[in-house]
């Protein structure tokens, strides 16, 4: 944390986001987490998350989404290199949706962007 630039408008707070997360934030983003992560411990965080967050709180998950069709996309090269690496993955959309609805969150819309990351929305459910 030491090294984090500061900003008026970002609140950072260290912790382990296996056991709890900081509660009441506006929203929780997450860059490059979630696929570091097997699904139990990938739900494990999610749902801190979601115990933490008010009705009106998103989730941002910024992270490789998968396309459910056959052409190359580096997300499916790095999906190889997390399993073998770490036991992980990279996911599809509609895996990002199973995982969030098991920790309690809806996914809301998948964001793309210019790079070959997506923004993975999630909010509790309604």
């Amino acid at each position: 944390m030491e090294g984090a630039i500061p900003h008026d408008r970002v609140k950072r707070i260290s912790g382990d986001f296996l056991k709890m997360v900081p509660e009441s934030a506006d929203a929780y983003i997450m860059r490059w987490i979630i696929h570091d992560w097997a699904d139990p411990d990938a739900v494990t965080i999610l749902a801190n998350i979601r115990r933490a967050m008010r009705p009106e709180c998103r989730l941002a998950l910024i992270e490789w989404v998968i396309p459910e069709t056959p052409e190359f996309t580096v997300g499916k090269w790095m999906d190889l290199h997390m399993m073998v690496l770490l036991g992980s993955r990279e996911r599809t959309a509609a895996e990002y949706g199973e995982l969030l609805n098991k920790a309690g969150l809806e996914l809301e819309r998948v964001v793309p962007t210019a790079s070959s990351l997506s923004i993975v929305i999630g909010r509790p459910h309604a």
